[in-house]
């Protein structure tokens, strides 16, 4: 899995915007969360997400979050809602929906929140979850992306390029 290239998309976005892999061309990394409204994960990290966001965009690191669980099943991952979603929670990245579950299934994810961290090549070089704490921010004792964000923008590899992705299971079709 670490190596692989990021798989190229064309998705819609809350924004009205259809959102291609092209766009983040000039990007460092390119952080993938796959991402939902409704997994309680999920929204225990939305404000990590967003300072993740915040603290790393002037790096030259660009964040998506896609959401492709099975809406008929889980009316609150609609698009609508998404925009909502996304309003609420102040999201300065574009968050996507991925309602064929293709690129969701060409990146092998299988939890909301998971994380796939592309260098500027667009190679996969970590994979994971976010931190080690997805209920208590205050008792983070790793901070495994922001780990892996720092190395890459060093030069260097992750020291921990693959972590346990903590979260809901993928709501497919």
């Amino acid at each position: 899995m670490l190596g692989t290239p990021c798989p190229a998309f064309e998705l819609p976005g809350t924004d009205g915007h259809l959102h291609t892999l092209d766009e983040f061309g000039e990007a460092k990394l390119l952080v993938v969360i796959v991402s939902c409204n409704h997994c309680p994960y999920v929204v225990a990290y939305e404000e990590r997400m967003v300072a993740l966001e915040r603290d790393y965009r002037n790096k030259g690191v660009r964040l998506l979050a896609i959401n492709a669980n099975d809406t008929v099943r889980y009316p609150a991952d609609s698009m609508d809602k998404m925009v909502l979603r996304g309003r609420q929670r102040g999201f300065e990245f574009p968050y996507v929906r991925d309602d064929a579950q293709e690129t969701v299934r060409a990146l092998g994810a299988r939890f909301t929140p998971e994380v796939f961290v592309f260098d500027q090549a667009r190679l996969l070089r970590y994979h994971g979850r976010i931190d080690d704490n997805y209920g208590d921010a205050s008792r983070v004792k790793r901070q495994d992306l922001r780990l892996a964000l720092d190395a890459l923008l060093d030069g260097r590899l992750p020291e921990v390029a693959e972590t346990s992705p903590i979260g809901c299971s993928v709501k497919w079709k």
